[in-house]
């Protein structure tokens, strides 16, 4: 599998235009170094939204999410 990264708008803009063309999911994904899996999820996205741009994140980060997740573990185990 391709090393993980983020699309940028232009080249979410390209995939959608091949897809439209009628190039297939997995070759879209190769000529953008990409799983397939995430041109298929920017294809069901565009299909459901008619938009390409990413969703909105959260402003929590991973660690945060992960240190609360772990205190609730905790409180519900009787050790917090």
């Amino acid at each position: 599998m391709p090393p993980r990264r983020k699309l940028s708008d232009l080249d979410r803009r390209r995939a959608i235009g091949w897809l439209q063309d009628g190039v297939a999911a997995r070759q879209v994904a190769q000529r953008l170094a990409v799983a397939p899996s995430v041109i298929i999820r920017l294809k069901q996205r565009f299909q459901a939204t008619g938009r390409v741009q990413e969703r909105q994140r959260s402003q929590w980060s991973a660690q945060s999410h992960h240190t609360k997740r772990g205190s609730l573990h905790a409180t519900k185990n009787g050790y917090g």
